[in-house]
């Protein structure tokens, strides 16, 4: 005996769920259920780790009292005494805030460097002044050269034009070299000025000298101010230190930022100044502002690092508490409203506890929130391994699981950063109603109660948080339970909104002050939640694709008659197309009066024939009168023909991309059921009977697997043989349908469902139901002769079998049997 058996702990064997006819434990007892290979069980602990982690990551980095409470509740928790003296910490932005205003304020460092700047300023005037001379000296010669080569002829022009050559790539080279950033315009301008002074046609200074004459002036001043290398917006603080770094004469000032100049405040200043001395022309201000940015040093250089050192310890100076709480000092009592005061002190009290205790409050603390995640985890776990086994197994579809709840953690993980009533807006319910669509209601169930409770621990053992997502999670998976089309999941969001709304409202009224912004910002969380669930239905498209589910809505779809496959085989079989329709009417009765999954199982009646309409004219309902191809060939022939169908539908329905669902369907329909019609057949014409094999005229199975599949298997006999009666009496309906129920019972056909013998009653009544009202049986009138009402045969009620004498007559061969 296993561990999991002694604690009772181990799957029960021979049970089944009664829901949709779906087998959730294996079949057998002992060892015979589904087992798992080493690598499966380290896929599932994985997925378990996985989800631990997830939600471990989720919690707040607090430990003890903060999150317990917040501000305006009333305090349910015991009476909270200060164990020892403590400082009542400030909010982290609240301390966040004073640092932030330290370094803002905080003057930086610049180093002083005045006379060395004048003088760097002057040797690059000089510098500049001289380049260009020698650039524009070299243009005037350029201009004099071909000049002098448009009058020459002969050897005279010859060295005129190399003249030009030389002199116009010395200009080139010399304006290369310069790279001031100028356009041609403004090269035009300066060059222009100096061949005209240089030609005697405009009086002296050059543009050039001009411009660097007033640079010079302005730098000057400006460098007299002070510049800064730095923007002026760079520089927030009101004032700046300026030091001397010579270490023979450490001198420090502290000046207001105004007197100075940044960087970009002096371009600003020299081009006004340069607007000043030459209205009018703006391109000799720009090439004057770009002289101005090439010559001036920087007299205050910005010292980062000693800079940020400083203002570092400052903001390390930053005192994060305001007044103490002594030892004995109650802090809150039970019942006590968490007014803003308190809060800080209980969350104070725990910050000074962590660090009292260093790293063991910490461990402490993880070891906790393990034991209680792992908890709610597990016993999802347990839950689907013990009552779920169908999805536990399959590896795929407890990864879909798993994907989902990771969802919904991550989603706790995201709202534990952002200040509010965040949580509300983690879209547990869509979470709940995907897996109530996919899988069942109780999976879906159980998946809400279990986020429930870990969003109620992560979120500070918020039991308010708890109960409404239980409240509203489950009343979100019985919304869905029967989803009939897509739309519906808009009346789903518009319920969870209105739960969420009421609940939240409620635990406001409890407060002393209900109406603040805290119940603004629930309420818009759960709008938020509830507009999630709008994108339902874009996931379950993604799932039923990524995953091969199939979800009640495909099978909507599904059973729609003017899809391709069904409105192929209403032309080409359109006889096994109306057999279809009128054995899927009496399949999803008879499924719905079980409790079995009647949706599913119409949509497996409607394609369970498809594989017909290949050769429709071997089936009966597809014949003409006299036109009956099974009297040319032999009884084995037709057999394998007749049997063929449902392999052919098989691959047809693969084709057509059926689900696993329908097309299993399609294998069942008939099990492994002897082919009856054309085994008596081939008996007849051997006298003996020795040579006919009944494997050779039975259906390739398998028999049928759940309870809808056993339902359509019956559905199609009885409505086969029902149109083969030729007096469709009450009574001979009643007989036919015991007699083929009790056929299949007695070949085996039903026994991998879990039909009871109460299932298959509540079934033959509904098929009897179902076909008087088909064939119009009507109540003996009071002027009725007497021989036209309907005699008892046995007179107790006991229904006849096929073989059995019915109204007088016994049941033809064509009675007793159906062709497919």
């Amino acid at each position: 005996m296993s561990l999991l058996d002694r604690l009772g702990l181990a799957p029960k064997t021979g049970r089944y769920s009664r829901r949709a006819g779906l087998r959730t434990d294996p079949r057998g007892g002992g060892n015979d259920g589904p087992s798992l290979s080493r690598r499966a069980v380290w896929e599932r602990v994985g997925m378990l780790a996985v989800l631990t982690a997830l939600a471990m990551l989720a919690f707040p980095r607090v430990a003890v009292y903060d999150g317990t409470g917040r501000i305006g509740d009333v305090w349910k928790g015991e009476d909270v005494v200060a164990p020892f003296d403590f400082s009542i910490r400030l909010p982290e932005r609240q301390i966040a805030a004073r640092r932030d205003s330290v370094r803002r304020s905080m003057p930086p460092v610049f180093a002083d460097n005045t006379p060395g700047a004048r003088a760097q300023t002057l040797a690059r005037i000089d510098s500049l002044d001289a380049r260009l001379d020698s650039t524009l000296a070299a243009y005037v010669g350029w201009a004099d050269a071909r000049e002098r080569l448009a009058i020459l002829d002969g050897e005279a022009a010859q060295r005129a034009r190399a003249d030009v050559r030389a002199d116009s790539t010395r200009f080139v080279t010399l304006k290369r070299e310069l790279d001031l950033g100028l356009n041609d315009r403004q090269w035009e301008r300066l060059v222009t000025s100096a061949y005209e002074v240089a030609s005697g046609e405009a009086p002296g200074p050059t543009l050039d000298d001009l411009l660097l004459t007033q640079v010079g002036a302005f730098a000057r001043r400006a460098l007299d101010r002070g510049v800064l290398n730095v923007p002026s917006d760079s520089i927030p603080a009101p004032t700046l230190y300026l030091r001397n770094l010579d270490p023979s004469v450490r001198t420090e000032e502290e000046v207001s930022r105004a007197s100075v100049l940044g960087s970009d405040e002096a371009v600003r200043a020299a081009r006004q100044e340069l607007f000043s001395a030459f209205p009018s022309r703006p391109d000799t201000v720009s090439i004057g502002t770009v002289f101005f940015r090439t010559v001036i040093e920087p007299s205050f250089v910005y010292q980062a690092a000693t800079t940020a050192r400083e203002r570092d310890e400052a903001m390390r100076s930053v005192l994060p508490t305001r007044g103490r709480v002594r030892e004995g000092q109650t802090v809150i009592r039970r019942g006590d409203e968490v007014t803003e005061a308190r809060f800080e002190q209980l969350r104070s009290l725990d910050y000074a506890q962590r660090e009292r205790s260093g790293g063991a409050s910490w461990a402490r603390t993880v070891v906790g929130r393990f034991i209680l995640v792992l908890s709610a985890l597990v016993l999802f776990f347990l839950y689907v391994y013990l009552l779920r086994p169908g999805i536990f197994y399959d590896t795929p579809r407890l990864v879909l699981v798993c994907l989902l709840l990771a969802g919904a953690l991550i989603g706790f993980l995201i709202a534990g950063t952002i200040e509010g009533a965040a949580p509300y807006a983690v879209p547990v319910a869509l979470v709940s109603i995907l897996l109530t669509i996919v899988f069942d209601s109780r999976v879906g169930s159980f998946a809400t109660m279990t986020l429930a409770a870990l969003g109620g621990l992560i979120f500070g053992y918020d039991f308010q948080y708890t109960f409404a997502t239980l409240v509203v999670g489950v009343l979100a998976v019985f919304s869905v339970r029967d989803v009939k089309n897509r739309s519906q999941l808009l009346a789903s969001a518009a319920m969870v909104l209105v739960a969420y709304a009421l609940i939240i409202v409620a635990y406001a009224l409890l407060r002393a002050d209900p109406f603040t912004q805290r119940l603004v910002q629930e309420l818009v969380a759960i709008a938020i939640n509830a507009a999630l669930i709008l994108f339902a239905t874009g996931l379950l498209w993604l799932i039923e694709r990524t995953f091969s589910v199939t979800t009640d809505m495909a099978l909507l779809e599904l059973s729609d008659t003017n899809r391709t496959l069904l409105k192929e085989l209403s032309l080409r079989a359109p006889g096994t197309f109306n057999h279809s329709l009128q054995v899927a009417n009496l399949a999803e009765a008879a499924a719905d009066s079980i409790g079995a999954n009647a949706l599913r199982t119409r949509v497996g009646a409607l394609y369970h024939d498809i594989g017909k309409m290949l050769k429709p004219e071997y089936f009966i309902e597809n014949q003409q009168p006299g036109e009956n191809p099974h009297e040319k060939i032999k009884p084995s022939m037709s057999a394998l023909v007749i049997a063929a169908h449902v392999k052919e539908g098989i691959q047809l329905g693969k084709e057509q991309a059926l689900p696993r669902v329908v097309v299993d369907f399609i294998a069942t329909h008939h099990g492994t059921s002897l082919i009856e019609f054309f085994y008596r057949k081939a008996l007849e014409l051997e006298d003996d009977g020795s040579t006919v094999d009944e494997a050779d005229y039975r259906y390739p199975g398998p028999r049928p697997q759940t309870n809808e599949q056993a339902i359509v298997m019956l559905a199609d006999s009885v409505e086969a043989a029902s149109r083969s009666l030729d007096k469709p009496t009450l009574r001979r309906l009643e007989s036919l349908i015991d007699g083929i129920v009790a056929s299949r019972i007695a070949d085996g056909q039903l026994d991998e469902s879990s039909l009871t013998f109460s299932d298959l009653a509540r079934i033959k009544e509904t098929f009897l139901n179902l076909l008087s009202g088909i064939y119009h049986f009507r109540v003996k009138y009071p002027d009725q002769d007497a021989e036209d009402v309907e005699p008892d045969p046995g007179g107790d009620g006991a229904a006849a079998s096929p073989d059995e004498e019915i109204d007088g007559e016994r049941p033809t061969s064509t009675e007793r049997s159906t062709l497919g």
